[in-house]
């Protein structure tokens, strides 16, 4: 999967550099909707350097991803991270991860001294019987407020067969509620059998999207590509 982008400056709402790299491989990999797992390689480093060297601290912000949770990146990049964090004089990252991390953080985030350090879960839903159809690995006794505790964003799903209306709407208010950022994603199919609710998504850019695209806070990804990777 060599031929995906993985370089990308966001210019809008929250300025950032945009990277995806890859990681050693995702230890949950039972999301029912999803295959990016799929994006591993026997040497990691080999596909993330390149990437890292684009690396130019024009914001003093890097966003940087992976196809599973940052503390699954092999150790030659994490310190060449480490570098470009202290080169560039980079004073905000983000990471994602997922919840059976979420005790390690705090160590994670101390190899990047001096630096504003954030994580975000794929979360996806706050209905917890959604939740543990999609087989997400967060249980259903917690709650939004648990999770942010952890997480300062997350990303939420839009467009998958068993949604609602109602489940939309109320996902969109917790995050809202208890979160610093968040993207909302629009369900794109790929090799899962899980399938679009083209019908909810109409709903959704055509009753929802006006209202919150310009909120500060929410990213809307139309497509998996929209900011630029992928």
């Amino acid at each position: 999967m060599n031929e995906l982008i993985r370089y990308s400056l966001i210019t809008e709402k929250m300025p950032r550099e945009f990277l995806l790299l890859q990681g050693t491989g995702c230890v949950w990999k039972k999301c029912k909707f999803c295959d990016y797992y799929l994006d591993t390689s026997d040497n990691p480093f080999y596909i993330n350097k390149p990437v890292l060297d684009k690396i130019t601290g024009e914001f003093g912000t890097l966003d940087i991803i992976n196809s599973g949770s940052c503390l699954e990146f092999d150790d030659k990049t994490i310190e060449l991270i480490q570098r470009k964090v202290h080169e560039h004089k980079i004073h905000t990252l983000w990471f994602e991860a997922h919840w059976i991390y979420r005790k390690n953080l705090s160590d994670f985030a101390n190899k990047f001294n001096n630096c504003n350090v954030n994580f975000r879960i794929g979360a996806e839903t706050f209905n917890s019987k959604l939740r543990n159809e999609w087989n997400k690995g967060i249980p259903s006794s917690v709650t939004a407020k648990e999770i942010s505790q952890y997480f300062k964003g997350c990303c939420l799903l839009v467009g998958v067969k068993g949604q609602t209306k109602n489940t939309v709407i109320n996902d969109i208010k917790t995050a809202l509620e208890y979160f610093d950022y968040f993207s909302v994603n629009v369900f794109t199919e790929n090799t899962t059998n899980t399938k679009r609710d083209n019908n909810l998504i109409e709903w959704f850019i055509s009753s929802v999207y006006p209202q919150i695209k310009n909120n500060p806070k929410i990213e809307i990804l139309l497509n998996n590509t929209d900011l630029g990777v992928g």
